[in-house]
């Protein structure tokens, strides 16, 4: 059967720029520009957000703001309740390692995280989400759902199984990722089971594939990988890296939180300051570590070495990156990790985590293991001593980053549309 009106794509997202707090943001908003390039119609929900056009083919909306504009009730019942088979009890954070004592609710935010974008109660905001994209879909006639991460997945669901539509799932983290041996039961348990209820399941990384399959036992014919990609601006000329150009600035970038190891980050410098004196240490974010983070540091005795600069702009990120000697990402479990790319595009070297995927894009550069202190302070010293090395990671890590794209990987993407549900972007546009 042929089709000459575009495939509509109904795609949920918790954030998008501008209103983001990491890589998720800027993912969701490459995937759906790209998807929109190829043919496809994408109509992405939030849970809040101004209605905007971002070209013909790509609408962006809050649930509540596209009930509005079309006629229909963005009102929540009182008293809205977790569906059954969801069977979350636990405190929810999207981010935040779990505390150690019990909590009852659902927990509070921190500045970094996705209840900050929504507020405190973030099992009700999902259920509530859940509900209103249940109406959207009433009304907006589209032929598949696409969801990014948990929070998204119970109104995917909820929508796919009320118009008997394709499920595609793009997973950007999973809670074993965000807080390891802590990870939340409840989160856990709603991750596997719209996995198993997924048409198809997009993963950010062979590092995260392995997860699911391994942690969750999700089948691996239907899981395949998609990497994410730099912004899609021309690759701006790197800075020239010369002895004396770039600040002698170590930089950990990101959510202070468990995943992202910044404690792990601290041992390191802690070693480089007793053989570099020029050497400072800058932590740009926020998150419940932070407290935590700072005692270290006093503990460590390299206080007055390092810099908590909160969290950055974007543009603020572009303007660090450009004026740092080196960008540390120690994550103790990433599924990606777009900062390295953004600090490839800098013209900034950067030292990996082993436990990351954007490893697997990144071959030329250093790695480490998070958990080796003493390594990657080796590593993060050869870079502040040896600029002809410094350069020869940026050349090299550059030319890998050519080779990613946004449209390719929304081909990716679109290829599996028509191997599992048998809808052709790319055919539909042409007709």
């Amino acid at each position: 059967m042929t089709r000459s009106d575009p495939v509509r794509v109904l795609m949920l997202g918790w954030e998008y720029p501008p209103r983001f707090v990491g890589g998720l943001g800027k993912a969701s908003q490459g995937i759906a520009c790209g998807l929109a390039d190829l043919g496809a119609e994408v109509l992405f929900v939030l849970p809040r957000f101004e209605s905007r056009s971002e070209g013909a083919r790509l609408q962006v909306s809050g649930a509540r703001e596209w009930l509005l504009e079309h006629g229909g009730n963005p009102r929540v019942a009182e008293g809205t309740r977790w569906p059954r088979w969801l069977g979350v009890a636990a405190q929810l954070q999207p981010y935040a390692r779990p505390s150690a004592e019990p909590v009852r609710g659902v927990g509070a935010g921190t500045p970094g995280d996705a209840a900050a974008l929504y507020g405190s109660d973030l099992g009700r905001e999902v259920a509530r989400f859940a509900e209103r994209v249940a109406a959207v879909s009433d009304r907006a006639g589209v032929d598949l759902v696409h969801a990014h991460d948990w929070m998204t997945f119970p109104a995917a669901i909820a929508v796919a199984d009320r118009h008997q539509l394709p499920l595609f799932l793009h997973v950007h983290s999973t809670e074993y990722d965000r807080s390891g041996d802590g990870a939340n039961p409840g989160i856990v348990a709603i991750e596997r089971m719209a996995c198993e209820r997924a048409s198809h399941v997009f993963a950010v990384s062979d590092y995260t594939r392995g997860i699911l399959v391994s942690r969750y036992g999700i089948d691996p014919a239907k899981v395949s990988v998609v990497y994410n990609a730099p912004d899609a601006d021309e690759l701006p000329p790197a800075a020239a890296f010369e002895p004396g150009v770039r600040q002698p600035w170590v930089v950990f970038l990101g959510r202070l939180t468990f995943q992202k190891g910044p404690d792990h980050f601290l041992c390191a410098a802690a070693e480089v300051a007793q053989l570099d004196p020029a050497a400072r240490f800058l932590i740009c974010g926020s998150g419940d570590m932070l407290d935590a983070l700072k005692q270290q540091a006093q503990a460590l005795g390299i206080a007055e070495r390092v810099e908590f600069r909160g969290f950055l702009t974007p543009g603020a990120v572009d303007r660090l990156l450009a004026q740092s000697s080196l960008l540390v990402m120690p994550s103790v479990s990433e599924p990606f990790g777009l900062v390295a790319l953004e600090a490839l595009r800098a013209g900034t070297p950067v030292v990996l985590s082993r436990q990351s995927g954007v490893r697997e894009v990144l071959g030329h550069s250093l790695q480490v293991d998070f958990w080796d202190h003493e390594k990657l302070a080796d590593q993060i010293l050869a870079v502040l001593r040896l600029p002809v090395l410094a350069r020869q990671l940026v050349e090299e890590g550059r030319a890998q980053l050519a080779r990613l794209s946004w449209d390719e990987s929304a081909q990716r993407i679109v290829d599996a549309y028509a191997s599992v549900a048998g809808l052709d972007v790319a055919g539909a546009a042409a007709r």
